[in-house]
């Protein structure tokens, strides 16, 4: 009897860490990918809290049960359990791999006939009692850092098949609102004004695409006054191809949008979409030009990468069915 106590006690121990190593999600997923081990597995871990329940009641009952009759036996003899149980408890790991993961999914089918012989019973007590997965435990995350530094360590993790790339968009994420519009936009000095009287031609065409940008701020009179009026926006993707003997101001696309240098990217973003303007003007608290701010400015700071390609055809079928299809990650499965 005493043997069985100490079988019953290490076989509860085993499963619950065994079941609580790997998420339920994760089986789940390993299952559909053809590996045969977690297949077995989650057909067990499935009951989740009826799981936790009964190897915990089990555990409880059988480690009680071994200390009460070992005090009664032999002092040292109690000493000795009680420490090797609390290893066992504390310390001791068992995985869903290696040898212990081997022999949980050797005994699953077994340990999944029983679990749904029981259900009935174990289910009501599975509302009660407190096992590990029936209450989420906490994140122990209170700041965006914390969140930072978890997508961190998952960069670094083995066997993680969350691509890079996407992990980069997660943290560049979850930073964009705390990076202000002056942080990221194109100061002044940088900017090329248009006069909205100068003429469309080689030339101008020339100096603009020679700049790198693909947006210009047009400006009612001369670009070198010292607080120009903005009136609104040339596209440079307009200019290509156009052979006509206009203005700019024949070109442009009118009206101008204006945000504070000093907000957050969200209220840039937000401004995007309102006014249905590609390119913001930044002021300063004296409603001086500051500086210019580009959607694509601002989509960068989330990509983490600069959109370079202005003129990629997406109204042609032909071109968009040759594009590349991004690449899926590989996966491996251990069986």
């Amino acid at each position: 009897m005493y043997f069985l106590l100490v079988l019953v006690f290490l076989k509860s121990v085993w499963l619950y860490k065994v079941y609580n190593s790997v998420p339920v999600i994760e089986l789940k997923r390993r299952a559909r990918q053809g590996d045969e081990r977690a297949g077995r597995l989650y057909k067990v871990a499935a009951y989740q809290a009826s799981l936790d329940t009964l190897v915990w009641l089990a555990g409880t009952a059988s480690g009680s049960a071994l200390l009460i009759w070992s005090a009664r036996t032999n002092w040292w003899l109690a000493a000795i359990v009680g420490v090797v149980a609390a290893w066992l408890v504390t310390w001791a790991k068992f995985s869903a791999e290696g040898w212990s993961g081997r022999a949980a999914a050797f005994f699953a089918p077994a340990h999944s006939w029983f679990l749904s012989l029981i259900q009935p019973l174990i289910s009501p007590l599975a509302s009660l009692l407190p096992p590990g997965r029936q209450h989420a435990p906490h994140t122990a995350m209170y700041e965006t850092k914390d969140l930072l530094d978890l997508l961190e360590r998952q960069n670094k993790q083995s066997g993680s098949r969350i691509p890079p790339a996407d992990l980069q968009i997660a943290r560049n994420a979850l930073s964009f609102g705390q990076k202000t519009v002056g942080s990221v936009m194109t100061p002044r000095r940088a900017i090329r004004f248009v006069p909205a009287a100068e003429p469309v031609g080689p030339i101008l065409v020339d100096e603009l695409h020679k700049t790198g940008f693909t947006r210009f701020p047009v400006v009612k009179d001369s670009a070198k006054a010292a607080s120009p009026q903005v009136i609104g926006t040339l596209y440079l993707n307009d200019l290509i191809g156009y052979d006509g003997s206009g203005k700019v101001k024949d070109l442009m696309q009118p009206g101008v949008s204006f945000i504070n240098e000093d907000s957050s990217l969200h209220q840039a973003l937000s401004a995007f979409l309102k006014t249905h303007h590609h390119l913001l003007i930044a002021v300063n608290s004296f409603e001086e030009i500051a500086g210019a701010l580009s959607l694509e400015d601002t989509l960068e700071q989330i990509l983490g990468k600069r959109i370079a390609d202005e003129f990629d055809d997406y109204e042609n079928p032909r071109a968009v069915s040759g594009m590349p299809k991004p690449e899926t990650p590989k996966t491996t499965t251990k069986t």
